[in-house]
């Protein structure tokens, strides 16, 4: 029999914090079955700990589990044993599972060892100790700091199968370290730390984490709410913190174990079905088998071939939705051993019972089987299951009801059109800039690295030179060059460079110090900043840093020491003039026009521009804040003012007002001391609009013939909303832009900092506020809905033509998403 010692990592239990969706711990690779315990040799013996000889409050002597502040026995080991009897009784008495503990004896009856601790510990963990499953005490935590090396006031307990027979897939010998350190001093029963107990026995009998209802109780709050079903259908209720479910309907195997309140006591016992359940599913009696229904079926992307693993697939009871549901992860039992794979069966349905089944995400904790985020919409299944976003509503749903002995065959379908707009992530990739030409991107990953994206291709290229690192850059019309900022000398400071995409050379341009000094961000030193380039790649604008006293510093308050700047193709750097009234720390040049006649750029919260080389103080003569989206020839910029986006006539200086998003329709309201004003009955949504005036809108970059515009608007307080402005129909923001499109695989993560357009607006980039991720947008074409049937259309001119026309904007069937 060849034995194999099992990997111990994935079986934590933390305090408060992350310790395991429904399923086994350890997969046996050869068989692909979960490592199981051989119930037919009768009940698994059990040995426990004994702990140090401890005073008692009365004088006496007994061995102690855990010890008071005073030095006296808290807990006894007899308690300790107490405990451990319950939950051993717990696993055993689920009525479909064969498995059965019994308490056989000490750990010092079959070792001569009387109380494992730190200087003894790899007796028991280093070898195997025969047949059973052992459970030690840890009676100050000293175990878990100085054998297993994590800290005792954040893990309490530690369990796993141990050794196994690797022919047959035999668990042999299992283990659980109980923390004794960590109990609560109002906990003089041990009743609360039971929860603990019957957890971390039921790793030791390979079981895996489960999320069912645990969430509700102990990470929903008001700024995270969760739901017992689909996120925004009528069938799910809230859950955020205020409004919470009793705590006797928390699974024993979620993550989380509340050890200083109810939760840790309730968590002891097994009543939620997802416990029963996965216990029986790995130890079945036959019963089981015959007497329950089951669903199974395959999780797939849109494609409806490339399976997905590791979401949660939940089957919720409707009747008796919190203690009758059952959770199993997609691919739990392959654990991405094979692959992507979408497969889940969910057994121990009952009979006639109606279920609801729905995806979710996992929330915390570790996972055998990698968590995964939801690619489009949470949604329940139904009998028309599809990917049709059209047809497949995500809150349509249908009750399943399964026979004794029956079941059903349940595949779901990730909702995404395959014509229209698609949206691509760009997973821990934040991207600076788009070719106009719409056809590649360049960005910056890790710290720094630089990469191309070619979004026709969907492949990523690095610089040949892999010890290149950027603070970002931009690129010219056709890709073919790109403006970066990297340390090529290696002095420690980054200097301005060209980067030849189609050979890869790296050319310094020329910087206003020598490349002695410059200034300091996230990336280390630069001794100038890129910050656009136009269409030829032959002028590139941005901040330059000069040593104007010669003391090796150049960024001295006032001192005129950063200063706007461009650059010519070879190179070669001049300082652009400007001419500002009062105290000036900086200027800096923040984007060219495709044709380079026209730059903008800022000072503080003022704006500034050159215009053919003529230098315009834009915030004193049109109260511009911000004006960096313009036509590729400059005629056209549209500027950020406190009362909307004006669109700023360059030849003429003539403004069109074109307004900014609505309040209280795309963006609440939310003052400091009085709440959300467009929900106060003493303020509203009219009140608020008149007010304050549109919410204002950042223009982030516009298409080539100025029919187009992106922006973001927003902030940390109201939080952040995209806003896309289209010539003759006006602004909607990102949210109900891909909504109206039907682009559910934005629903999640909907972008709200568009941050670079092609030319012709069909290809956009945008960011989420916060993370490092960036979205790929293709959007050469998009649907209007006219007479009641969806029209496929290019985009923009030909939707804004249709829309003009008399057409709605986005497709039948989601006009009202």
């Amino acid at each position: 029999m060849k034995m194999k010692k099992l990997n111990i990592a994935m079986a934590l239990a933390l305090a408060s914090a992350g310790a395991q969706a429904g399923g086994p711990l350890y997969i046996h690779e050869p068989t692909m079955q979960p490592y199981k315990w051989d119930t037919s040799k009768g009940d698994i013996p059990v040995y426990t700990d004994g702990g140090p000889m401890t005073p008692t409050a009365d004088g006496g002597q007994v061995q102690a589990f855990t010890v008071n502040y005073d030095g006296n026995v808290f807990l006894t080991i007899e308690q300790a044993n107490a405990v451990t009897a319950k939950a051993i009784a717990e696993w055993s008495n689920v009525e479909t599972s064969t498995l059965s503990m019994t308490i056989q004896g000490t750990i010092e009856e079959q070792t001569g060892i009387a109380d494992v601790n730190e200087t003894n510990v790899g007796e028991i963990y280093a070898k195997e100790n025969g047949y059973g499953f052992w459970v030690n005490y840890d009676t100050d935590g000293q175990i878990l700091e100085q054998y297993f090396g994590v800290p005792k006031d954040q893990v309490l307990g530690i369990a796993f199968p141990e050794w196994a027979d690797e022919e047959t897939g035999e668990i042999t010998e299992a283990t659980a370290l109980m923390n004794g350190w960590f109990v609560d001093i109002s906990d003089t029963e041990g009743e609360k730390v039971a929860g603990v107990f019957t957890h971390e026995f039921g790793h030791a009998m390979n079981m895996s984490h489960s999320q069912a209802n645990g969430h509700f109780s102990y990470m929903a709050a008001a700024y995270r709410p969760y739901y017992d079903g689909v996120p925004g259908c009528d069938t799910a209720t809230l859950f955020n913190g205020a409004q919470r479910p009793s705590e006797d309907t928390i699974e024993t195997m979620f993550p989380f174990i509340n050890v200083r309140g109810e939760a840790g006591r309730q968590q002891s016992t097994i009543s939620v079905r997802d416990d029963i359940v996965n216990i029986s599913d790995l130890y079945p009696t036959d019963a089981y088998k015959s007497e329950y229904g089951s669903i199974t079926g395959k999780l797939y992307l849109k494609d409806g071939v490339s399976e997905y693993s590791g979401i949660n697939m939940v089957a919720r009871n409707i009747d008796n939705p919190m203690y009758d549901v059952i959770t199993q992860q997609s691919g739990n039992l392959t654990q991405g051993m094979v692959g992507p794979d979408g497969t889940f069966t969910i057994n121990g349905l009952q009979p006639g019972a109606r279920y609801v089944l729905y995806t979710d995400t996992i929330k915390a904790g570790g996972y055998p089987t990698a968590p995964t985020a939801i690619v489009s919409q949470a949604e329940y299944w139904n009998d028309g299951e599809s990917a049709n976003p059209g047809e497949d509503r995500a809150c349509n749903f249908t009750p399943i009801t399964v026979q004794a002995g029956e079941t059903k065959q349940t595949d779901m379908y990730f909702n995404g059109y395959q014509d229209g707009i698609q949206y691509t992530p760009l997973v821990q990739a934040f991207v600076t800039d788009l070719a106009k030409n719409g056809k590649k991107a360049l960005g910056t990953v890790g710290n720094g690295i630089p990469f191309v994206y070619d979004s026709v291709q969907k492949s990523f290229a690095l610089h040949p030179n892999t010890d290149v690192r950027s603070n970002g850059g931009r690129m010219n019309k056709n890709a073919t060059k790109a403006a970066i900022t990297a340390d090529l000398d290696g002095n420690g400071i980054k200097e301005p460079a060209t980067w030849d995409l189609v050979s890869n050379k790296l050319k310094p341009m020329q910087d206003l110090n020598g490349n002695t000094c410059g200034g300091s961000g996230s990336n280390g030193t630069q001794s100038a900043a890129v910050w656009d380039m136009d269409d030829s790649g032959e002028v590139i604008v941005g901040l330059g840093y000069k040593d104007v006293d010669g003391d090796g510093v150049c960024q001295r308050n006032g001192g005129g020491e950063m200063v706007p700047v461009k650059w010519d193709k070879h190179g070669s750097i001049e300082e652009l003039p400007y001419d500002l009234p009062g105290y000036v720390q900086w200027v800096r040049a923040d984007r060219v026009s495709g044709d380079g006649s026209v730059i903008t750029g800022s000072s503080t919260y003022k704006q500034v521009a050159w215009v053919n080389g003529e230098f315009r103080d834009i915030y004193s003569e049109f109260g511009a804040k911000n004006a960096t989206a313009m036509t590729g020839d400059g005629g056209i910029v549209a500027l950020d003012t406190d009362t909307g986006v004006k669109l700023w006539n360059t030849a003429t200086d003539e403004l069109e007002d074109i307004g900014g998003l609505t309040w209280c329709e795309d963006m609440d309201y939310n003052h400091f001391f009085l709440g959300n004003l467009c929900s106060n009955p003493s303020y509203g949504p009219e009140f608020v609009q008149n007010y304050f005036g549109p919410i204002q809108v950042m223009p982030t970059d516009m298409n080539d013939d100025g029919t187009m515009i992106v922006g973001r608007a927003g902030s940390y307080f109201t939080g952040f909303i995209g806003g896309i402005y289209l010539k003759g129909i006006g602004w909607i923001n990102t949210r109900d832009f891909f909504k109206k499109q039907g682009v559910v695989e934005a629903s999640q993560f909907p972008v709200d900092n568009p941050l670079s357009l092609s030319a012709n607006g069909s290809e956009m980039m945008g960011n989420l506020a916060g993370a490092t991720i960036t979205f790929d947008i293709d959007m050469d074409t998009a649907f209007v809905c006219k007479d009641g049937q969806d029209r496929e259309v290019s985009f923009p001119k030909q939707l804004i033509a249709e829309v003009k026309g008399g057409a709605e904007f986005g497709r039948c069937a989601h006009l009202n998403d």
